[in-house]
């Protein structure tokens, strides 16, 4: 009886093993030169947490089949949270192009002085049989001192790439790229 109990332990375990999945991530396009050390410096800018729909807030990568009709691919999914992966690279991307400031993602230990913060909703981002990917939101800088919005703009964005999963991941992965350069831009202007 243990032996088959053991036995049945270790299938449950292996087929756990064998599974087929495929994990993908954002990566960010612009890549720093050379190892860097987070210091202080500049303003602080705090990366609050992203806010994503809530059709691809899921492990699962979600293509669309056609305007109303959406795929949930259960073995392509995502490494971490789609979220936390877009307020990272955002985060990133921000450091490179406005190295005079500090970009920390929330959440950050306290007592730090983010006098300002970064907001961003994304209402689509996907990607179709296509290739083609949008991505739809908004986005805005706060000055916690002055308890006012600085600046804030919607986005939206098309772009052609692969039709196979990967190539969307790569584009979605561009497209964070260059929402980070237009925050970059606006925050040239702002503080």
């Amino acid at each position: 009886m243990k032996q088959l109990v053991l036995g049945i332990v270790a299938a449950a375990v292996m087929a756990g093993c064998s599974s087929k999945s495929n994990f993908y991530q954002l990566h960010p396009q612009m890549q720093h030169s050379a190892a860097q050390t987070v210091h202080l410096r500049g303003s602080i800018v705090g990366v609050a947490e992203v806010e994503v729909a809530d059709y691809i807030d899921k492990p699962q990568i979600v293509t669309r089949l056609s305007k109303g009709h959406l795929q949930l691919h259960e073995e392509e999914r995502w490494v971490g949270a789609l979220d936390k992966n877009i307020q990272s690279m955002l985060t990133h991307d921000l450091s490179k192009l406005l190295p005079h400031h500090t970009f920390l993602a929330s959440p950050w230990e306290e007592p730090i002085d983010d006098r300002y913060r970064i907001y961003v909703k994304i209402d689509r981002f996907d990607g179709d049989v296509n290739g083609t990917v949008t991505l739809n939101g908004r986005w805005s800088l706060t000055d916690r001192e002055e308890n006012r919005l600085v600046v804030g703009e919607k986005v939206h964005y098309v772009a052609h790439g692969s039709n196979t999963l990967e190539g969307i991941v790569t584009t979605q992965s561009k497209m964070i790229d260059r929402l980070s350069q237009e925050i970059a831009k606006k925050i040239r202007g702002h503080i």
